[in-house]
C-alpha cells in the first residue's frame, strides 16, 4: 500500500469515553466517539476507556497508519520542576521529577513512567507521571492493530503547546466533569500546577483558588479551555475562552 493512502490517527482517552480522529493524506478527516462505562471495583480507572479505544482502533484504523495518543489529565500526575543551574541534563531532571512525585504520591509514584517537557534555560518545567500499565496496554493495542505509535501525551501538554504564544503570564484552566487542572505561568515559566478532583463547577471553585494563589502570577488573566460559555471576567480576572482540542468527550 502506498504511504500516501495511510492515515494520521489521534486518539483521546478520557474516563467518560474515547474519541478517534482519522485524517487522510488529502486532509479530509473523520471522527468517531464512544462513551465508556464506570470502572468496577477491580478495575483501574482507565481500563473501561482503554477497552473502548481498542474497539475503535480495530474498527476504524488502517494498518500502517500513524497513531498519536492523548491522555486526559485524570490519568496523569504532574509536578513543576523548579529551575536550577545544577539540574539541567535529562537524567538530572528525571531524578528531580521522580523525587517530587514520590514525595507527593508515595509508593504509587513507582508505578508511573515520567515524561519531561523540553528543557528551557532559566525556566521551570513540567513533569508528567503516566501509569506504566496503561502505557503498556496502549503499546500492545497499537501493535495488535499494526499501527505506528508516534507519541503518548498528557492533555495539559497538548493544550499548553496551543497557547504558549498567547499566554506569557496568567493561568491556563482545563475544567472537566468532576476534575480541574490549573497551570500558572509567570513570564513564560510554569510556576504552579493543580490537578485534582472537583466536587463543584470550576467557575465556583476557581475564585477561592485564585485568591490563594494570585501572587504566583503578575497578570490576572485566565485562558479557559471549555466548550461551555464563560463570562468575560471572573471577579477581577480577565477570561479568554478557547475551544478544547478534543471537544465532545469532556463536557465541562
Amino acid at each position: 500500500m502506498s504511504p500516501s493512502w495511510l492515515d494520521n490517527l489521534t486518539l483521546f482517552i478520557h474516563p467518560a469515553g474515547v474519541r478517534l480522529e482519522r485524517r487522510g493524506w488529502r486532509g479530509a478527516s473523520q471522527t468517531y466517539a464512544t462513551t465508556a462505562p464506570l470502572p468496577s471495583a477491580e478495575q483501574a480507572s482507565w481500563q473501561p476507556a482503554l477497552a473502548e479505544a481498542q474497539v475503535q482502533l480495530a474498527s476504524h484504523a488502517r494498518p500502517g497508519s500513524c497513531l498519536r495518543v492523548v491522555l486526559a489529565d485524570q490519568f496523569v500526575r504532574y509536578a513543576v520542576l523548579p529551575w536550577s543551574e545544577t539540574v539541567v541534563g535529562q537524567q538530572a531532571r528525571l531524578a528531580m521529577a521522580r523525587a517530587l512525585l514520590r514525595h507527593s504520591l508515595g509508593e504509587a509514584a513507582e508505578r508511573l513512567d515520567i515524561a519531561l517537557d523540553r528543557a528551557v534555560f532559566g525556566s521551570n518545567g513540567v513533569a508528567a507521571g503516566l501509569p506504566q500499565a496503561l502505557l503498556l496496554a496502549l503499546r500492545q493495542a497499537a501493535k495488535a492493530a499494526k499501527l505506528r505509535l508516534t507519541s503518548i501525551q498528557p492533555r495539559l501538554n497538548v493544550e499548553l503547546a496551543a497557547c504558549r504564544d498567547t499566554l506569557n503570564d496568567g493561568y491556563i484552566v482545563l475544567p472537566d466533569d468532576g476534575w480541574l487542572t490549573l497551570l500558572g505561568v509567570h513570564q513564560g515559566s510554569p510556576c504552579l500546577l493543580r490537578n485534582h478532583r472537583s466536587a463543584e463547577p470550576a467557575s465556583d471553585e476557581l475564585p477561592g483558588l485564585l485568591a490563594t494563589e494570585s501572587s504566583a502570577v503578575e497578570i490576572k488573566k485566565l485562558q479557559v479551555f471549555s466548550q461551555q460559555q464563560w463570562p468575560p471576567t471572573l471577579g477581577d480576572w480577565q477570561v479568554e475562552c478557547r475551544l478544547p482540542m478534543f471537544a465532545g468527550v469532556a463536557h465541562a
